[in-house]
C-alpha cells in the first residue's frame, strides 16, 4: 500500500502552471488521503492558479497515478482564503484607483528587451480591440522612450485638463496618453527608480479614461522599476510577452515571464514577432524566409506552458505604418490586421472568461 510520504514526494515535482513554483512548498496540497490502492489528494487553489484548475488536477492524478500500488486517484479542489494568497503570492490586493474604476481589463504588454517590436504590438493590439467594437485606450508607461503618440499619429498633441483629471487626445477610436505628451521632444528623461515609480503611481490617478473596456499599457523592455510598479500600482488582468525568434531575445523573454510570475500576475501568451518575411523567388512563387530563425516562440510557449497567441511577419508595411501614424491593424482585412485581430480575439476572449470566473475558477452565480 503506498505511503502518505511517498505521495508527498512525487507532489512536490508538481508545479503551479503560473507561479512556477511546487505545489507543496505552496501549501496548496492540503490533505492526503489513503485507502488500500485508491489516494484522494485535496487541492487548495489560489486565485492566481485557479484558470488553470483542470492542468492542476490532471498534473496531480499524473504524478500520483504513477506511485506504486496506485490504482485509482481522485483530485478534489478548494480554494484558499484571501489571508493565505497574500501569505503565498507576497502581496496584497492592488488598491483600487478611481480614476481606473471604469476599465474592465488593463492588459499590460511587456518584452524581455528591447528592439523586438513591443510598442507596435502594443498600438496594434489596441487598434485591432477597437475594431472589433471595444472601447479602448493605450497608457504608454516606457517613460525612457516613449513612442506610441508618434505611432498613432499624435505628434504635438497634449492632453487638456479637467476636474484635475489629464483628458487623453483621441486618434483611431482610441484615448492615448503617453509619457511623450509631457516632456518636450528629444528631451532625456533621466530618472531613477523613486521618481519613476512615483510618476507611474500619480499617473494611475491622474488620467480620466472614462468607460473602457480594454487599456493596454506599453511597458518598457526590461524587469526594473517601471514594469514592476505597473503590476504593483495597476490592477492588470494580465500580460502580453512580446518576442523574436531568436536565442538571445528568448532568453530575456524567459526573466520578464519568471517577474510576472513571481508578482503572482497572469500571463496571457506569448506574440512572436519578426517572425517571417515574406517574398517572391525567382520562380515566381511566393517564399516564406525566417530570417531571424523559427519555432522559438513555439517552443518558448511549450516550455513555459502559455499560449502563442500569434506570429507577426516581417513586413515593410509595418514600420512605414507607424511611421506615417497609421497602424497597419487599421485595415482588418489585410494580412497585418489579420494577424492582430487574432491576437486580440485570443486575448479578449481570455479577458472575458477570467472576468466570469470566482475566486477558485467557477464561475460567478
Amino acid at each position: 500500500m503506498p505511503t502518505r510520504e511517498e505521495i508527498m514526494e512525487v507532489l512536490k515535482k508538481v508545479k503551479d502552471p503560473e507561479l512556477g513554483r511546487s505545489l507543496v512548498d505552496l501549501g496548496m496540497i492540503r490533505d492526503v488521503k489513503i485507502d488500500g490502492d485508491k489516494v484522494k489528494v485535496v487541492v487548495a487553489l489560489t486565485i492566481a492558479g485557479c484558470p488553470m484548475k483542470g492542468r492542476i488536477a490532471g498534473d496531480v492524478k499524473k504524478a500520483v497515478s504513477e506511485v506504486p500500488g496506485v490504482k485509482e486517484v481522485d483530485v478534489e479542489l478548494t480554494t484558499m482564503t484571501p489571508e493565505e494568497r497574500e501569505k503565498i503570492l507576497g502581496k496584497k490586493k492592488v488598491p483600487e484607483k478611481k480614476a481606473l474604476k471604469d476599465i474592465r481589463h488593463i492588459i499590460a504588454v511587456a518584452s524581455g528587451k528591447g528592439g523586438v517590436g513591443k510598442t507596435t504590438v502594443s498600438v496594434n493590439l489596441a487598434v485591432a480591440l477597437a475594431k472589433k467594437g471595444y472601447k479602448v485606450g493605450i497608457l504608454d508607461a516606457d517613460i525612457y522612450g516613449p513612442n506610441v503618440h508618434l505611432l498613432m499619429g499624435l505628434q504635438g498633441e497634449r492632453p487638456f485638463t479637467r476636474d484635475n483629471l489629464l483628458v487623453p487626445p483621441e486618434r483611431w477610436g482610441i484615448k492615448v496618453m503617453s509619457f511623450g505628451f509631457l516632456a518636450p521632444e528629444g528631451q532625456a528623461i533621466i530618472w531613477r527608480g523613486p521618481l519613476v515609480h512615483r510618476a507611474l503611481s500619480e499617473l494611475a490617478e491622474a488620467v480620466d479614461w472614462g468607460v473602457l473596456d480594454f487599456l493596454v499599457i506599453d511597458l518598457p523592455p526590461g524587469t526594473g522599476d517601471a514594469p514592476l510598479t505597473v503590476a504593483q500600482v495597476f490592477p492588470l488582468r494580465g500580460v502580453v510577452i512580446v518576442t523574436t525568434p531568436q536565442k538571445v531575445a528568448l532568453s530575456d523573454v524567459v526573466r520578464s515571464i519568471n517577474m510576472f510570475n513571481e508578482l503572482g500576475t497572469r500571463i496571457f501568451g506569448i506574440v512572436e514577432n519578426m517572425s517571417y518575411l515574406k517574398t517572391v523567388g525567382p520562380d515566381g512563387k511566393e517564399q516564406v524566409i525566417p530570417v531571424f530563425g523559427e519555432g522559438g516562440g513555439e517552443k518558448l510557449a511549450k516550455d513555459l506552458r502559455v499560449p502563442l497567441l500569434g506570429k507577426v511577419p516581417l513586413d515593410p508595411n509595418l514600420s512605414k505604418s507607424g511611421e506615417i501614424g497609421k497602424p497597419a491593424a487599421l485595415d482588418p482585412e489585410s494580412e497585418l490586421g489579420k494577424v492582430f485581430g487574432e491576437i486580440a480575439e485570443k486575448i479578449a476572449t481570455q479577458s472575458l472568461e477570467f472576468e466570469k470566473m470566482g475566486s477558485c475558477g467557477l464561475k460567478k452565480s
